[in-house]
């Protein structure tokens, strides 16, 4: 068994190295045959990256001319009478996200980020954790 590995790791050292010398006789022709796929390899990538930029750089202009003719600081929130409506609270569910809560009562008049959210009206309230309806409190009429 040790003699058939022996022979077959000589005979795969002879193959390589007869190969190897073939190519050496030759090795200008290889070098510059990989020399001219590698740069066209780069060349390929460097022009999808500039492109890539280009585009980048076309949609921060684009969001930015968007931040520029409508700052979002100091304009008024259109406020709306949703929450007044008891009906529209006794809707909530536990685990409703913020979206569903808006459409229902509107936007709060005032909101509390933190680990949990609290978005407040006049003396209602409703809670929420991870983004999901974790509690509320009806408005006192």
């Amino acid at each position: 068994m040790t003699a058939i590995l022996r022979t077959a790791l000589l005979a795969a050292l002879a193959a390589a190295s007869i190969s190897a010398v073939a190519a050496g006789q030759d090795t200008s022709n290889l070098e510059t045959s990989l020399s001219k796929a590698a740069t066209a390899s780069l060349l390929r990538r460097i022009e999808l990256l500039e492109r890539a930029n280009t585009d980048l750089e076309r949609r921060v202009r684009e969001l930015e001319a968007v931040i520029k003719s409508e700052p979002s600081q100091g304009r008024p929130i259109q406020a709306s009478t949703r929450w007044r409506d008891l009906a529209n609270w006794r809707r909530l569910r536990l685990g409703m996200n913020m979206d569903e809560v808006r459409a229902l009562l509107g936007e709060p008049e005032r909101v509390d980020a933190g680990p949990i959210t609290w978005w407040r009206w006049h003396n209602g309230h409703v809670n929420f954790m991870d983004g999901k309806v974790r509690g509320w409190s009806e408005p006192n009429r």
